[in-house]
């Protein structure tokens, strides 16, 4: 008997069961399918909802440009997917399309298996286009420090004919690279060219260096390494002269930048990404700039006055060891337009870190930024181009001072001339420190007398 009655119920309660709506009936009236979007409670349920959907459906209809299918450098895993548009279905209604994707292992076969835990994806932008229509699709896998390959599905709602259903889907396989390799890839790709650089400013630099070492170990101090000095960007950025150059420093900064940033893209993405007109443009000023302040630039004393400080040991004739205040000072002073262009320098590096990253081939800045830094530069160049006022007192002065000397030196007796000569000897001392700081030896200065010179300086 009871065998009887459960059997009655069990008929009783086909006809329910067969009008029970399949459960991803309705998923098309939202885009990430009846659920949140991705990052938010239940989008786990609507990725499985679309795959469930997929799996009822077998076979993929929509046509996925798979040649086409690129990664982008996003830090989360962007896709850009070209669909074409399905025959049979007319502009108006493609472009009513809206679209939803998600993504699995590989691994896990062409189709999402049960329990195969997809991901649910966000699909940009929602407007289709007839004929080809460009996609991106962002999902965020498990991080791993090596690619890994995914099935990514694209579904379709075509608003006509009016289904509760999704209209189409189109599977293509991906390959994610890591994000977190591509960060080492594009840090170490800087870091290497600038070890390189390092290593080179060591073979140029070596006297410098080692005297830089004597002197320390003269003061008591224990000297670091001659390689971790030469580490130091002023060391790498100084001219002839051994100050550090701030146009020098400046394309240090951009070359490296861009190094590194197009490394990180290329790792990221497979393929070599051109160059935005900004990239070019900021290369092209810094380089520029640099190569006008070398011709420029010239020495603040004229030959024969710099001749006759040094052979008379007011000037310091070692080699000088740059620091970063040569960045920003110049002869004496703070020079405000090399603090502007630092200033703006930095702050569109940072831009190309941050912005760069992520479209490189569409890199850019505001406009007025690059012609603040492009007036900046030429400031710059400007101002090693005019003649210099402390340059020219101080060619005035060291020459008042040597006619001195010689009218002493034509008549020793002569008080009134010695007295000048003092005097103008007194005078040099403040203009000198303010240009040559620590190179130039003021108890020298005091105690020089007409016609004496000093003795060879050891290294």
């Amino acid at each position: 008997m009871r065998i009887l009655l459960a059997c009655l119920l069990s008929m009783l309660a086909l006809p329910a069961l067969a009008q029970r709506a399949p459960a991803w009936e309705g998923i098309c009236q939202n885009p990430q399918g009846v659920a949140a979007a991705p990052g938010q409670p239940g989008d786990a349920r609507a990725a499985g909802l679309w795959a469930g959907w997929i799996r009822a459906r077998g076979l993929g209809t929509l046509r996925i440009e798979r040649d086409r299918t690129q990664q982008t450098s996003n830090a989360r895993a962007t896709l850009k997917i070209n669909l074409r548009q399905p025959e049979g279905v007319d502009d108006k209604d493609w472009r009513a399309t809206f679209f939803a994707a998600i993504a699995y292992p590989a691994a896990a076969g062409a189709l999402p298996a049960e329990g195969s835990a997809p991901i649910l994806a966000i699909v940009h932008p929602p407007t289709p286009e007839a004929g080809i229509t460009p996609l991106r699709v962002e999902f965020t896998p498990p991080e791993t420090w090596w690619r890994s390959i995914w099935q990514v599905a694209v579904v379709a709602c075509i608003p006509n004919p009016p289904s509760p259903e999704p209209s189409a889907f189109g599977i293509t396989e991906v390959t994610v690279s890591s994000y977190y390799l591509s960060v080492v890839i594009g840090f170490g790709a800087a870091a290497v060219l600038y070890l390189v650089i390092a290593f080179t400013a060591l073979r140029v630099h070596g006297e410098q260096l080692d005297a830089q070492a004597r002197q320390q170990r003269g003061g008591g101090r224990r000297p670091s390494p001659a390689f971790w000095r030469a580490l130091n960007p002023v060391v790498i950025c100084q001219d002839a002269f051994g100050a550090a150059s701030l146009s020098r420093f400046q394309v240090l900064l951009f070359t490296l930048t861009v190094v590194g940033v197009y490394a990180y893209v290329f790792a990221r993405t497979g393929y070599l990404s051109a160059l935005s007109n900004t990239v070019l443009m900021l290369l092209g000023i810094t380089l520029a700039g640099s190569t006008l302040a070398g011709l420029a630039e010239g020495p603040p004393l004229s030959t024969a006055n710099r001749s006759w400080l040094t052979a008379t040991g007011v000037l310091d004739t070692r080699q000088r060891t740059p620091r970063w205040e040569d960045l920003l000072g110049a002869e004496g002073e703070v020079d405000v337009t090399r603090v502007q262009a630092l200033a703006f320098s930095v702050f569109a590096a940072v831009a190309l870190v941050v912005n760069g990253a992520t479209d490189l081939e569409n890199f850019a800045i505001p406009d007025q930024l690059n012609t603040l830094i492009g007036i900046s530069q030429a400031v710059y160049v400007a101002g090693k181009a005019l003649p210099r006022e402390a340059a020219k007192r101080l060619n005035e002065e060291v020459r008042a001072l040597r006619d001195a000397e010689q009218a002493v030196l034509r008549n020793p007796a002569d008080e009134p001339a010695r007295l000048e000569y003092e005097r103008l000897r007194a005078a040099l001392h403040g203009v000198l420190t303010d240009v040559f700081g620590e190179r130039f030896r003021a108890d020298r200065l005091r105690s020089l007398q007409p016609g004496t010179l000093a003795p060879l300086q050891g290294g």
